[in-house]
């Protein structure tokens, strides 16, 4: 007698790695806001697959900071607090300036290209206000130019680091800005700025052009923060999914 098997969503090859992939990519893009409960049942059902995977990705999830699990009321994604913010564009200014200053005098014209390259597809992207399909791939392109510094120096464990860190950028850029999803008005010319200084192998300036870039960040997440009521509560999307309004997940097709 044949047994009544749901099929699998995603092809079963490296599932564990694409289960973490669909997860984490549905949490950096708010699609499960902060404070969103996690249900392993229903995700098991979602994707087709044992519950086994999505359990091996939340633990390594939540050892990046993304989810909390409890042993009494469950697994959530995590909050981001005014600290938090603070804390993550500090580590991403130490972490490239000093990369920055590694790379810059000895960058050579292909890895120069490389990043010509992605910042011509970023110019030359148009992301209209709510085009969240246009801004996922504004963010991809943004994400690939900074990492790109890191993979010019070479050093794996630094690129690991980042990579964590930039999932957690990803959260407060999605949930900061979620009722006005476009570029930020002066990325280009500042990705312009750091490229300009790179291509004259001039360290102090590219230096100072990766500082100015993130510390504007930092300025704009402030203003986007300001009619925040409570300074250390969670911050909250604005203009997002009521609390009770559950979250629609990205297809998972499209996140592999």
């Amino acid at each position: 007698m044949e047994e009544n098997v749901t099929p699998s969503v995603i092809d079963v090859t490296n599932i564990n790695e694409k289960v973490y992939d669909y997860i984490k990519k549905n949490i950096t893009t708010f699609q499960f806001p902060s404070g969103h409960k996690i249900n392993i049942k229903q995700l098991s059902d979602t994707l087709g697959v044992s519950q086994t995977p999505i359990k091996d990705a939340l633990f390594r999830l939540a050892g990046e900071g993304l989810i909390d699990i409890t042993s009494r009321t469950g697994t959530y994604v995590k909050s981001i607090t005014e600290g938090d913010i603070h804390e993550i564009l500090q580590t991403r200014l130490i972490l490239e300036t000093a990369v920055i200053e590694e790379i810059a005098g000895k960058i050579t014209d292909e890895q120069l290209q490389t990043l010509k390259d992605l910042y011509q597809k970023s110019y030359s992207l148009v992301v209209n206000p709510n085009d969240s399909q246009n801004y996922k791939t504004f963010m991809e392109y943004d994400s690939q130019f900074h990492l790109s510094f890191f993979h010019i120096m070479g050093n794996k464990r630094l690129i690991h680091i980042y990579k964590n860190l930039n999932a957690h950028m990803q959260m407060v850029r999605f949930r900061l800005m979620n009722d006005a999803l476009g570029k930020l008005p002066t990325t280009d010319e500042e990705h312009r700025m750091i490229l300009e200084a790179l291509c004259e192998r001039n360290v102090a300036k590219a230096k100072h052009a990766v500082a100015n870039h993130i510390h504007r960040l930092e300025a704009i997440c402030a203003t986007f923060r300001k009619d925040q009521q409570n300074p250390d509560c969670e911050i909250k999307a604005m203009g997002g999914k009521g609390q009770n309004e559950p979250p629609k997940a990205i297809p998972l097709l499209a996140s592999m």
